[in-house]
């Protein structure tokens, strides 16, 4: 397993790391299996918060390492809902209870989770606010260092890291949308750690339709491993976190973290037929340049075209489908802000910009359909 200075704090993480947001779904017993295996092929960063099953996530991993790792040996991460616009109070009790739930008398990271607007990085630079409760915090040896977890615009997070220098910053990418390498480059640059969270996309890239699964097969690759190398073939990422459920799955991602280089030549081939079959579907098809937009309505035409053409060239529908119905909900998590295709009033504007000539209106009716059919 290969290790990487997690920023400034002086611990060194495994690439591949243990995200506790699905495991606890499973029974008590399997749950316990998986943390431990995590433990035997050299895993030991560990991230998990109070809103994965209420807590229960917190207290199957505390349970399931008490007596089988030494504390010295594993890098715990845990963090406080930053969208609550929580105030320093609110902060302390949420650590102290995570503390209490993972036994432990600190965590080697603490950070604001979802810091998604620059209203919420406001209200956490405050004076007397949350980030100086974890400052205090960090003073008392409750913590050792402070990050954020987001998903906000790659301009935002760039604001967010000149405003305070966090130890480290957890963000979303992975092989099906990659938006943030410039981003973690720069953070990488600067001596921030870098987490990605969802480098699976919730399991979609580990299940792709049966043309890829046939070329990866070919290869001699599984879309799992292939998703992970892509991600931890980059120096600047410094841990991928996986939300790994059994015991299988954990040796099968672990495998990912045993190379420290560039993706080979197979890989290489691999990932950019894959970036390819998703975005360029047909003669014409949306490369998102952007000259559509801005669209009067607020319609992310080439989010949604993007989405779409994910489903259609992957064979998987799930985060697709997901990604667009917080589209349509306005969720301030969601990979692509804006307004949905049910908002478009067919000004025509956009098809007059296009330099693909495409017939955007119409096919936004056509994404829609796919993107909401049960």
């Amino acid at each position: 397993m290969i290790y990487r200075p997690l920023g400034k704090t002086g611990k060194r993480v495994s690439v591949i790391g243990f995200g506790g947001m699905r495991f606890f779904n499973k029974d008590e017993e399997t749950a316990m299996a998986t943390v431990r295996r995590c433990l035997d092929v050299g895993i030991n960063f560990f991230e998990t918060g109070s809103g994965y099953g209420n807590g229960k996530s917190e207290t199957l991993i505390g349970k399931a390492l008490a007596g089988h790792a030494a504390r010295e040996d594993i890098v715990l991460a845990n963090k406080a809902v930053a969208a609550s616009m929580p105030d320093a109070a609110q902060v302390r009790r949420e650590l102290e209870t995570a503390l209490r739930r993972e036994q432990t008398d600190y965590f080697d990271l603490f950070s604001f989770w979802g810091t998604n607007t620059p209203e919420m990085m406001e209200n956490i630079l405050k004076p007397g606010g949350p980030l100086a409760e974890l400052e205090k915090a960090r003073a008392e040896g409750l913590i050792r260092g402070i990050g954020i977890t987001t998903h906000a615009r790659q301009e935002w997070i760039l604001d967010f890291v000149k405003a305070y220098r966090w130890d480290a910053v957890t963000l979303k990418e992975h092989i099906l949308y990659s938006r943030q390498q410039e981003v973690i480059n720069t953070l990488g640059e600067m001596g921030i750690g870098v987490i990605v969270m969802s480098p699976l996309a919730g399991g979609v890239v580990a299940t792709p339709g049966p043309e890829i699964a046939a070329r990866l097969e070919a290869e001699g690759l599984s879309a799992a491993y292939l998703g992970l190398r892509y991600l931890v073939s980059n120096p600047n990422v410094t841990t991928a976190i996986s939300g790994m459920t059994r015991p299988e799955e954990v040796e099968e991602n672990a495998r990912a973290g045993g190379r420290d280089a560039p993706l080979n030549e197979a890989e290489r081939r691999m990932a950019a037929d894959i970036r390819e079959k998703t975005t360029a579907l047909g003669e014409k098809f949306c490369t998102s340049c952007g000259y559509c937009q801005p669209c009067p309505h607020e319609v992310n035409i080439p989010g949604i075209f993007r989405l779409w053409n994910l489903m259609r060239g992957y064979g998987s529908s799930g985060y697709s489908k997901l990604e667009y119905q917080k589209l349509r909900e306005q969720r301030h998590w969601a990979d692509f802000p804006g307004a949905s295709a049910e908002n478009c009033v067919e000004c025509g504007e956009c098809e007059e910009k296009c330099p693909e000539g495409l017939p955007i209106m119409e096919d936004l009716k056509r994404a829609h359909a796919d993107l909401t059919a049960e």
